[in-house]
């Protein structure tokens, strides 16, 4: 596709009579019917993307495949201007909210292309800003396309002209409360930015997995049963298990040296220095937290490590400094049957915590390359990539202006089998020791390989792990206390995420 030329190129003045329509319409029908049902049980999500220029039908559209379908397994969302509550959080939270699970189609009237193109055009953002927006927009749509999702991008075209006249028939029925309000900046000067920015997206987030459709929509008829049977073609495309493979994502290169061996588990604090310290501590993170809150800003904290680590009462350490209204602890087990039928980064995306407060995470989306890559849960090919996948989701993250504190507490197998032991042979803390975490000891070396590789391939210079000397507990938490101040300090002094 060439940018400066993709909608003078389109083959403009397509027409559909309505017999030759009705021709079509009704195996068209049937046939989207017959595909909807056959994707109703399989392991894949369809997502519809109706994109383009104002005035050009893709709200008729979404009327139209509703029509076409069974409404009962389709989602339709209508992403206008973003919410004070999705304001307050990064921009692709609104989107994986409203992701059609496994199985479901969703129809995006309005998408993660809306804001961006008219940021673009309104040139509320710069050509680097718009450009960044478009690589988040292709790595969240790789990774659903890699995760089953079928993914239909339809773009529709019609010369300003054809705009303006549809506008001047809709505005005896328009309820301005309504509508988007977009279509009242749409002047010749911006019709023609929105084109080139259009054009701008179109050619970046072009790929063989989630290819664009522009659709000359100056004709209804021939718009939409162009469109409808561009989703035809791609869930029957689905269903054959033809797919359109893109480019591998390399993961980083595996560690040369050891992570787990530099730490220094003979480190130790005297309980009178501990006590001290952790008041000290506690006061300083609660005044950093408070700051923050007003400030506007999040932090995103996530506590990972070997079971008897001591994760839970280091978090407690964490969370005894902080009022209970400035954060959310997130504690997350094995994936309930629903949140199988997402991507696996979709339950953590929602539980992100608005701005102005602290999102902690007890275990995280590092699952996916650790106890699901041991345990054979996830396929070889789905941990490789998630080292990408993760390092893109944080990064965005950082991009929003959170920072992102990532805690795994390392203790020798010495020291945890000491502690399993403790615990079997302590009433009131037996239920904390499981057949499981026995297993799991007994697959140590299996999981220390992955630990290295996580460590090796996603600490990065906006979201680096920090490792934790978790031999001696109290020693652990006043590390943890420390990190968390010294990094908070200097993050609400920069003004930087």
């Amino acid at each position: 596709m060439c940018a400066d030329s993709l909608f003078d190129a389109l083959q403009t003045g397509n027409k559909l009579d309505k017999e030759a329509f009705d021709r079509r319409e009704l195996p068209l029908r049937r046939a989207l019917l017959q595909a909807q049902n056959a994707l109703h049980d399989a392991d894949s999500p369809v997502i519809v993307i109706v994109a383009g220029a104002e005035g050009s039908g893709k709200g008729m559209l979404v009327h139209r495949l509703n029509e076409w379908m069974d409404p009962r397994t389709i989602n339709t969302e209508a992403f206008w201007e973003a919410s004070d509550e999705e304001q307050s959080r990064p921009s692709h939270w609104r989107f994986w909210r409203g992701l059609p699970p496994r199985g479901r189609i969703g129809i995006f009237f309005g998408s993660w292309y809306t804001q961006p193109l008219y940021k673009r055009s309104l040139r509320t953002w710069n050509k680097a800003e718009y450009h960044r927006s478009l690589q988040h927009i292709c790595d969240l749509e790789r990774m659903l396309c890699d995760d089953g999702a079928v993914l239909v991008k339809l773009w529709f075209h019609v010369s300003r002209e054809t705009q303006q006249r549809q506008f001047a028939q809709e505005e005896p029925h328009r309820q301005q409360n309504l509508r988007t309000g977009l279509e009242d900046l749409v002047t010749d000067k911006l019709y023609k930015k929105l084109q080139k920015a259009g054009e701008q997206a179109i050619e970046t987030t072009h790929s063989n997995t989630a290819p664009w459709h522009v659709i000359d929509a100056e004709d209804r008829l021939f718009r939409d049963i162009t469109a409808g049977e561009i989703i035809l073609s791609a869930m029957q495309r689905k269903l054959s298990g033809a797919v359109n493979p893109g480019p591998a994502t390399s993961p980083p290169p595996a560690p040369e040296t050891s992570a787990l061996n530099s730490v220094d588990l003979s480190a130790t604090l005297a309980r009178p220095e501990y006590r001290n310290h952790l008041r000290a501590r506690q006061s300083d993170l609660q005044a950093l937290a408070w700051k923050a809150r007003h400030q506007g800003r999040s932090v995103v904290a996530l506590f990972e490590g070997w079971d008897a680590a001591g994760k839970g009462s280091s978090i407690r350490r964490v969370t005894q400094a902080i009022d209970p209204r400035l954060f959310r602890l997130n504690q997350y087990a094995a994936p309930t049957e629903q949140e199988h039928r997402y991507h696996y980064l979709w339950r953590f995306w929602r539980d992100l915590a608005r701005d102005g407060t602290h999102s902690f995470f007890d275990r995280s989306w590092y699952g996916r390359v650790l106890v699901e890559r041991v345990e054979g849960f996830a396929a070889e090919d789905e941990w490789q990539r998630a080292y990408h996948e993760i390092n893109r989701f944080e990064e965005q993250l950082t991009d929003h202006g959170s920072l992102v504190l990532k805690f795994w507490i390392h203790v020798s197998p010495e020291e945890q089998l000491k502690r399993f032991q403790e615990r079997e042979n302590t009433p009131h803390k037996r239920y904390k020791i499981t057949p499981e975490d026995w297993r799991n000891r007994d697959k140590r070396p299996a999981y220390e390989a992955a630990v290295e590789d996580m460590v090796a391939r996603t600490s990065t210079p906006h979201a680096p792990w920090t490792l934790i000397a978790g031999e001696d507990k109290k020693f652990a938490r006043i590390q943890i206390l420390d990190t968390f101040c010294h990094a908070m300090s200097d993050w609400l002094k920069s003004g930087k995420g």
